[in-house]
């Protein structure tokens, strides 16, 4: 099967590292419109939807809203949240929300037990959410947060990162999208859909209303449990950002297909992410490596290469890096810089960030501070080096990650085989 999933990760920013000579050189291939300095900051900004270009393409075009610029080398079937047939489609929802009650029904009273014992009371939460045309309903979740300190931090923007507000269980529920579960009792009552928008809270709706186009679009949709924005994008993702997203998607018709086709995706990434987080909780550990402590190293964590351009156009190799410090073989100059990412695949993905030095540790280790320099490029951090999503690139899937690991441990039985003699010579000497 072939899911449309792996059209997300096209854009139209895709950059090649090309070594000329001795030093190493950053070759761009974009489109003429993104090379124009006038649109660059807006097409930044919306270059996040073409994620999902590929999906809406049809007989060759698309009816994507003029903000979103398509790849040109993107195919897939269309998906969309507005229903053709009302009737259709609420039976359909009913009869999938149903069957995903029941066979997640010894899992909704594992999690409630374990969140009765180390949090007590109240274990869902119950907050206001928009719906379609603008009426309210209160949506059902695992409580994983303090209640009323997160309602006060997240009036008008996502919970920042490192808030410190989770329950003792709620990160892992929050990480692995176990808390969604119980939303399946605002599908079966009709307030939601299987795939659909976020439900954004009253006040993020208002704020949105004058930052994103086709806001009144977003709305006249019922908000659903999966979608584009809830697989792709992390908790931390700009609500404008996704925003953007959705509102390409609810202007487009339902597909059935694809729909099936995602939960089914979304149901296999979530059991392989619980497992996964599960396993390295109870192994966790602290390795000694001579950082003193500064970063942990996320890109050999996600399998990827990280190079940094800065300012004056140099290419560094990053040692490490995690979400606020990278180290680098020598120092370089401060200021606007950008993140070069080398996917398992080949796949290369570019983040524009702001830096400045913190710290020397050692000769050939310089410690840098960085922030993102945009809300897109936030995105490209968490989805391709965080890894903070629920459905990660296609290079990172499970199956693939195994195939790598098997492919590298017979690698050495292979060139024994292709090269006997030298192999010979060395279980000799």
């Amino acid at each position: 099967m072939k899911s449309y999933f792996r059209h997300w990760d096209s854009t139209t920013t895709t950059k090649n590292i090309v070594k000329r000579g001795a030093e190493s050189h950053i070759r761009q291939d974009e489109p003429i419109a993104v090379r124009s300095n006038s649109r660059q900051k807006s097409l930044e900004q919306n270059s996040v939807v073409s994620e999902v270009a590929g999906a809406m393409h049809k007989n060759g075009k698309t009816d994507v809203p003029s903000c979103i610029q398509k790849s040109r080398d993107t195919r897939g079937r269309a998906i969309g949240f507005k229903p053709r047939s009302e009737t259709l489609h609420r039976v359909y929802n009913a009869s999938v929300a149903g069957l995903l009650l029941f066979m997640v029904l010894p899992l909704l009273v594992l999690i409630s037990l374990a969140l009765l014992v180390t949090q007590s009371r109240p274990i869902f939460y119950r907050g206001t959410r928009v719906g379609r045309n603008g009426t309210l309903f209160d949506i059902y979740k695992f409580r994983t947060l303090d209640t009323a300190k997160a309602t006060q931090l997240t009036k008008d923007k996502v919970l920042p990162a490192g808030s410190g507000l989770e329950t003792p269980l709620g990160g892992f529920l929050r990480e692995t999208r176990l808390d969604e579960l119980p939303q399946l009792l605002n599908v079966l009552k009709g307030e939601m859909n299987i795939c659909g928008p976020r439900p954004l809270r009253p006040e993020i709706a208002g704020l949105l209303s004058s930052k994103v186009r086709g806001i009144s679009t977003r709305l006249s949709v019922k908000p659903g449990l999966l979608g584009p924005t809830q697989a792709l994008m992390s908790h931390g993702t700009s609500k404008t950002v996704r925003g953007r997203l959705n509102a390409a998607m609810c202007a487009k018709p339902v597909s059935y297909r694809s729909e099936i086709e995602m939960i089914v995706l979304v149901g296999a990434c979530v059991m392989a992410r619980s497992v996964s987080k599960l396993a390295s909780r109870l192994s966790r550990r602290k390795a000694a490596d001579g950082t003193s402590g500064y970063t942990r190293d996320r890109a050999a964590k996600a399998d990827v290469a990280v190079m940094y351009r800065c300012a004056q156009s140099m290419v560094y190799p990053v040692l490490r890096i995690d979400d606020k410090c990278l180290i680098l073989p020598d120092t370089c100059a401060e200021g606007a810089g950008k993140l070069v990412i080398a996917l398992p695949d080949g796949t290369r993905r570019v983040a524009r960030i702001t830096s400045e030095n913190q710290d020397t540790l050692a000769p050939g280790q310089v410690v840098m501070r960085y922030r993102p320099g945009s809300d897109y490029s936030q995105h490209i951090l968490e989805r391709y080096l965080m890894q903070s999503v629920v459905v990660p690139h296609r290079s990172h899937f499970l199956f693939r990650n195994v195939a790598r690991a098997v492919k590298g441990r017979f690698r050495p039985i292979a060139q024994a085989a292709d090269h006997p003699a030298s192999s010979a010579v060395q279980v000799k000497g």
